[in-house]
């Protein structure tokens, strides 16, 4: 019975071992995902001015927005040369009337 009981106490007092062996010369840190930003690891808030211009950046960069910016342009340089259609349309009709008119 006392040997059973000094074996128990030896047990006790033995350092447990994890199931995951531990390095002891490396700290193991959680890998970040690859999309985050700089300014997620960081535990002091930032000024509303920096997650502004950050999310900002993140949305322009969405696939979506990059689409419908392409697209608004293309709509915006339509306009513009239906526009300038037009004004040389006014200008050659002018030049005509002009000459028939001498």
């Amino acid at each position: 019975m006392v040997q059973q009981r000094k074996a128990q106490r030896k047990e006790s007092l033995a350092p447990k071992q994890s199931p995951l062996p531990v390095r002891a010369n490396k700290k193991q840190f959680t890998v970040p995902h690859p999309l985050s930003e700089p300014w997620q690891t960081h535990a002091v808030p930032l000024p509303f001015q920096n997650v502004f211009s950050i999310s900002f950046r993140i949305y322009n960069n969405l696939p979506e927005v990059r689409k419908k910016k392409e697209e608004q342009k293309k709509r915006m340089i339509l306009q513009s040369n239906r526009l300038r259609a037009e004004v040389f349309k006014k200008q050659l009709l002018d030049q005509l009337l002009q000459r028939n008119a001498v």
